[in-house]
């Protein structure tokens, strides 16, 4: 009689065992457990333990799953939770001097804007792009031999040539040059006084000189 060798123990590796979602787990160990007992050998039939032991891993890697969507669920709920806190405190910002994160500025048909940055330490130079809405560079401005901290630059809304740029909004980045060669883009900001508090599906936004930016962007406010 042709010999039937048995599955051994180790093919139900605990790699077999992670699924991609619960249900999938459940089924595919059923599977493996029901073809695994019916190739097993006859003579040497599984010991009750290792059965055992294969289905206590199985329902260990079940509850570690449900713990993980569980806490899943409660992190998503506290975000949505405090988002709804943040939108209901909005209006009481109203007048308010604020520093928000933003990558656009609104130049006036006069005047300049200014834009800062937090320069970070081992920063060789620090260089300020206006851009077009296409992403063409208009106007880069550079400083060398910065300190590590806040740093603020004035565009006083002309381009490379000195010509005065029609108003409007424009896009602007920050970039740091490295003592050790490379390039790293900072986050700039702007301050304002908020004008106005606009809500909309996915969150509340402060106008500010003229430009909006999300209550999430927010990094200081000052009462006047």
């Amino acid at each position: 009689m042709p010999r039937v060798d048995a599955i051994a123990p180790q093919s139900l590796s605990t790699k077999a065992l992670q699924p991609q979602r619960t249900e999938m787990g459940r089924d595919a160990f059923l599977k493996l457990l029901t073809m695994q007992l019916r190739l097993q050998n006859p003579v040497r039939p599984y010991d009750g333990q290792e059965l055992a032991a294969q289905l206590a891993v199985f329902s260990q890697l079940e509850q570690l799953l449900s713990m993980r969507q569980l806490m899943e669920l409660e992190v998503g709920q506290l975000s949505a939770l405090m988002e709804g806190i943040g939108s209901a405190s909005a209006p009481a910002l109203l007048g308010s001097t604020v520093r928000a994160e933003t990558g656009k500025l609104l130049l006036g048909v006069q005047g300049s804007v200014r834009v800062g940055c937090e320069v970070p330490q081992g920063t060789a130079a620090v260089r300020m792009e206006v851009l077009a809405s296409d992403g063409r560079v208009l106007r880069s401005v550079e400083r060398r031999g910065v300190s590590a901290g806040e740093q603020w630059f004035e565009w006083d809304g002309t381009d490379a040539a000195g010509n005065r740029l029609p108003a409007g909004e424009y896009r602007i980045r920050i970039v740091a040059t490295m003592e050790t060669g490379g390039e790293q883009e900072l986050g700039a900001f702007v301050e304002g006084v908020v004008e106005a508090v606009r809500f909309a599906a996915d969150g509340a936004y402060l106008r500010l000189g003229g430009i909006e930016v999300p209550l999430s962007a927010v990094l200081e406010v000052r009462r006047r």
